[in-house]
């Protein structure tokens, strides 16, 4: 009878399938299909009929995997590039990963971005050290993500992202994503301002801070989005009914290192007013978000949605086009305050 050694050992696993010991012959030879109770190693040997010493090598349907580069500045210094790996958690039931996890990773990447110019900073989401001394820190007031495909569960995804002074307040940081060919799969642009910490009120960014900024900016670099497509005013709701899903609340743990409610986290309370049937049927090919007030730990959040039509610069693509709002209501019969109103087409 054939033996397998039980030190054989894969370094890579195939995840989804159930313990199992079997063996099937051919050709004079026995295929051993075993899965390793400890590590969940899932691998086969072909050992000959009558052997009764160890095979030279046990197959494993991958052995290595290609690890992510490791991140880097680029562009002389004024852009970052970096790789994930997409994890099980960061997928859907089709396998892929959806919206809310692309949205991460630019926050991630970004954030990386300003870790690689100046350091970790004991304050705010990957602030600069300098802004940290005056109490400023950067804010988000505007997103949009546009994603012509999505990764699959184990992909690696390339992200490349730069940012340069947009007016004497604003600054703008773009995105371009990609996928293991190297082939771009999608791109995002964002809006950002500074405020000051105690006030939470809009300041301008002292001029000595500005000066550091423009050493590390890409003043040149091409927008990820033209402008035609970017930067579009968000209608109006006609309808003021809520759509017919649960108010959200607003807990600790959606509170991120700035002290308020993460900008993924009102995208992810967006697209629970679109409805199951058009989720399953087309796939988000746009996200567009303005941020207009913020929200805490414990306050109840009513959704606001309605089909609506599709700007005229993106006719060229099928799209189901829906409006958004998300409000907060304080004190009962006093006015609702508008966080954020985003717009999302779907495409086939």
């Amino acid at each position: 009878m054939a033996t397998v050694s039980s030190h054989m050992a894969c370094r890579f696993i195939e995840v989804g399938h159930s313990l199992q010991r079997g063996s099937s012959r051919r050709n004079g030879m026995f295929s051993l299909h075993r899965k390793d109770r400890q590590h969940g190693y899932r691998c086969h040997v072909a050992v000959a009929e009558g052997s009764t010493g160890e095979t030279s090598r046990l197959e494993c349907y991958s052995e290595v995997w290609r690890a992510p580069k490791p991140s880097r500045m680029i562009a002389d210094g004024r852009a970052f590039e970096e790789e994930h790996r997409v994890r099980g958690y960061e997928v859907g039931p089709n396998r892929r990963t959806t919206m809310i996890t692309i949205a991460n990773l630019l926050q991630e990447v970004a954030s990386n971005h300003v870790v690689s110019m100046w350091g970790r900073s004991d304050e705010g989401f990957a602030t600069d050290p300098e802004m940290a001394k005056e109490g400023l820190i950067f804010v988000m007031t505007r997103m949009q993500i546009q994603m012509d495909s999505y990764p699959a569960w184990g992909d690696v995804v390339h992200f490349e992202t730069w940012f340069k002074e947009s007016g004497r307040m604003r600054a703008q940081r773009d995105w371009v994503v990609r996928n293991s060919d190297g082939v771009e799969i999608g791109r995002a642009t964002s809006t950002w301002v500074t405020i000051s910490m105690k006030t939470r009120r809009l300041v301008r960014l002292p001029d000595r801070i500005r000066e550091r900024f423009s050493r590390f900016q890409l003043p040149d670099g091409e927008d990820a989005l033209s402008e035609d497509r970017s930067r579009l005013k968000l209608p109006d709701l006609v309808s003021d009914e809520e759509v017919n899903v649960l108010p959200q609340i607003a807990r600790m743990s959606d509170m991120d290192m700035n002290g308020h409610i993460n900008n993924v986290t009102y995208i992810g309370w967006v697209l629970e007013t679109v409805p199951e049937e058009l989720q399953n049927e087309r796939q988000l090919y746009q996200v567009e978000i303005d941020y207009k007030n913020e929200c805490t730990s414990g306050d109840v959040v009513h959704p606001l949605a309605e089909e609506s039509d599709t700007p005229d610069v993106f006719r060229d693509v099928d799209t189901v086009t829906y409006v958004h709002s998300l409000t907060r209501h304080t004190d009962a019969g006093s006015k609702p305050t508008e966080l954020v109103r985003a717009r999302t087409m779907w495409r086939v």
